[in-house]
């Protein structure tokens, strides 16, 4: 019984060893070989505008649908009356 415990551990311990060497030469690579992509167009710190046909300033989820052509709005922000009606 002791025997076959010790010959498991001593075998478990041969296949982590073997797997370490295999992988560690697929995942470890030289430094000199590896490459990094960089960005070539220059970073701006300018905001556009949002489109008014998206965003809905006055809504508390401001990505709420957005009528352009309202002209008149309830308290919580709904359109009441369009252009035109």
């Amino acid at each position: 019984m002791k025997t076959d415990l010790f010959t498991a551990i001593i075998a478990a311990i041969a296949g982590f060893a073997v797997a370490f060497l295999v992988t560690a030469n697929v995942l470890i690579k030289d430094p000199s070989q590896v490459s990094i992509k960089t960005l070539s167009s220059p970073i701006s710190t300018s905001l556009n505008e949002p489109s008014e046909e998206v965003f809905n300033y006055r809504a508390i989820n401001p990505t709420v649908e957005a009528y352009v052509d309202c002209t008149n709005y309830d308290v919580a922000g709904n359109c009441v009356q369009r252009a035109g009606e």
